[in-house]
């Protein structure tokens, strides 16, 4: 009998994550084969994939640069739109505007960058002070227990807290290796990210090289990170959050080891008594890097008192690229920063094969990190699903969709006509921007 009941919850936990599996996909990429109750109605009249004009989405003062050009032609997959940048380092691609803004707040950081001159500085070092040294380094080959000891003591409360998570924590492929991290290099890398209003975890390559060069510069003790300023304007480069504390929560994920941030993360969650096997997962998905994890777990943590938190980590135990934990990640501060700044939430639930939120006035609440929502099979199926009656279950209260970017003038029509209330360029409402110290 025992083994029938957990056969039963193994299949609907099985069944379960194919759902949110599904789900998680529609935010990347839209299928050309409409499903779901409204398939019929909408197959021979469904967007499914459209181009755009760069100069009609962006402002002018982002589409060209002495230092890239934005190609003007824009596709967009039903819900994000796909940039191409042309740039003096390089052609790069952004999956999305937030991306996008991003990533060229990164490519003027990179050209500040590379103004620092470090050519000699390593070997200048040695000669005059023999801070963080070449002859250190070697001395980790030849005498490495004595140096670690040494290392480690002049780090201090650096890694005070690293044996809670040896043999337990994965390294990412957003962050240095163990050793750098442990002799104090990422330190320095990560005040020089700061000084240039960027995540240290970035994946863009050229932006990290040049993070590596200035970082190792600055260990060896040839650049101070005083002389690193930023000659950047604005915030784009900063981490989406809804706190309104971007640039300093940005600032703290880059100077503290990703170690200690595994730490600070695993209690947190397990304060808000999510499943301690379920926290380990989540904090050793590779696809999430610690400044991803910090930012869910500070937006988690804001919802205080709404019921069923731990549905996002359970969700995110399914996403295997970094652009999915990019997204699920948006998603959670977008619906954070809902129950802070616009209504208080109740809870979060899984319908059919959707995530949404409950407000405290039984409203149902969905939020979509998306550019520009066309009118799809998928998301006619989609919009259904709270708007029809399900054996069971109530109807809420009033429906609202929250978005980062607009709805077509189709999918405005057919939503409103569901019942749906609309909220096109949502983040001044769920994420206001509030004024940081530099």
């Amino acid at each position: 009998m025992a083994l029938n009941k957990n056969a039963q919850l193994e299949q609907k936990w099985n069944m379960w994550s194919v759902s949110m599996v599904m789900l998680l996909a529609v935010w990347l990429v839209l299928s050309s084969h409409p499903v779901g109750v409204l398939a019929a109605q909408v197959q021979n009249s469904s967007e499914e994939k459209t181009l755009l004009k760069a100069s009609s989405v962006i402002s002018p003062d982002l589409l060209k640069s002495d230092l890239y050009t934005v190609d003007e032609e824009i596709v967009n997959d039903g819900l994000l739109n796909h940039y191409t940048v042309r740039s003096q380092f390089g052609v790069f691609r952004a999956n999305s505007t937030p991306n996008l803004k991003q990533l060229l707040y990164e490519i003027q950081a990179i050209a500040a960058m590379k103004k620092i001159e470090t050519k000699n500085t390593a070997a200048e070092s040695v000669v005059q002070s023999g801070k963080n040294t070449v002859h250190g380094i070697a001395n980790l080959v030849t005498d490495p227990r004595k140096t670690l000891e040494g290392a480690a003591a002049g780090v201090g409360s650096l890694f005070n807290r690293a044996s809670q998570v040896v043999g337990k924590r994965k390294t990412t492929d957003a962050e240095d290796n163990k050793l750098e991290q442990f002799i104090g290099k990422s330190k320095s890398k990560g005040e020089i990210a700061t000084r240039y209003g960027v995540s240290v975890y970035s994946l863009n390559p050229v932006l990290q090289q040049e993070l590596e060069r200035l970082g190792w510069a600055d260990y060896l003790g040839g650049i101070g990170v005083g002389l690193a300023q930023t000659a950047v304007p604005g915030s784009g480069g900063l981490l989406l959050t809804t706190s309104g504390t971007a640039r300093l929560l940005n600032e703290v994920i880059n100077n503290t080891p990703a170690s200690e941030l595994w730490v600070q993360n695993k209690n947190k969650l397990e304060a808000m008594k999510i499943d301690s096997d379920t926290v380990q997962l989540y904090l050793n998905n590779p696809s999430f890097s610690p400044a991803l994890q910090t930012i869910m777990v500070e937006a988690l943590e804001s919802m205080n008192g709404v019921e069923n938190r731990g549905l996002f980590i359970k969700v995110s135990l399914q996403a295997n690229t970094h652009e999915m934990a990019d997204t699920i990640t948006k998603i959670t501060t977008m619906i954070a920063g809902y129950h802070k700044n616009v209504e208080p939430l109740q809870s979060l639930a899984p319908y059919a094969r959707f995530l949404y939120a409950k407000t405290e006035k039984g409203a149902a609440v969905v939020v979509f990190p998306a550019d520009h929502v066309l009118w799809s099979g998928r998301v006619a199926d989609v919009a259904t699903w709270l708007s029809e009656p399900v054996q069971g279950e109530a109807l809420p209260a009033g429906l609202q969709m929250w978005i980062l970017g607009d709805f077509s003038g189709k999918a405005k029509a057919e939503l409103q006509s569901l019942g749906w209330e609309l909220h096109p360029n949502a983040q001044g409402k769920l994420m206001p921007d509030k004024k940081q110290k530099s």
